[in-house]
């Protein structure tokens, strides 16, 4: 049975302050990926509205990779294989602790329609649950880094 986890890498140590998780980029892996999130996030004994902000943000940034960085990976492009990785870690040494997040497609960015029409409002939805939101693309894939406080903002 493949259950889409190609390497679901968590902090080796007890009580790891880091998650790490490969899946094959598919819609279907979401239900596993937040799933993942809130095991983690009960280890790391968040509070309940930090854990459905991770969820929802995350979320959003894994569904953006399998939805778009995708779509037009052919032939010419064997190397590239249709994967997500979430990271999360809990920076308590900050001024603000955070949970900060890096979801990572090795796909092709597609920049947001002018017009997306009820769609293409997920950089939106992280940023407002979210701080020091980043995108960086090139040719290697997309990076969504971004920031979500463990304190109101």
């Amino acid at each position: 049975m493949d259950d889409g986890a190609i390497s679901p890498l968590a902090d080796r140590r007890p009580g790891g302050r880091r998650l790490w998780l490969r899946h094959h980029a598919r819609a279907a892996e979401l239900r596993a990926i937040r799933s993942r999130i809130a095991a983690w996030a009960g280890q790391q004994r968040l509070p309940e509205d930090v854990v459905i902000d991770l969820q929802l943000a995350v979320g959003e940034a894994v569904s953006n990779g399998v939805e778009h960085a995708y779509l037009h990976t052919d032939s010419d492009e064997p190397d590239v294989v249709p994967t997500v990785e979430v990271e999360l870690e809990v920076l308590a040494n900050e001024p603000l602790p955070v949970v900060a997040v890096m979801v990572t497609d090795h796909g092709r960015w597609r920049p947001a329609p002018d017009r997306p029409g009820y769609r293409g409002r997920g950089l939106t939805v992280i940023g407002r649950l979210s701080q020091r939101l980043r995108v960086v693309s090139s040719r290697q894939g997309t990076r969504v880094c971004f920031e979500v406080p463990l304190h109101p903002f």
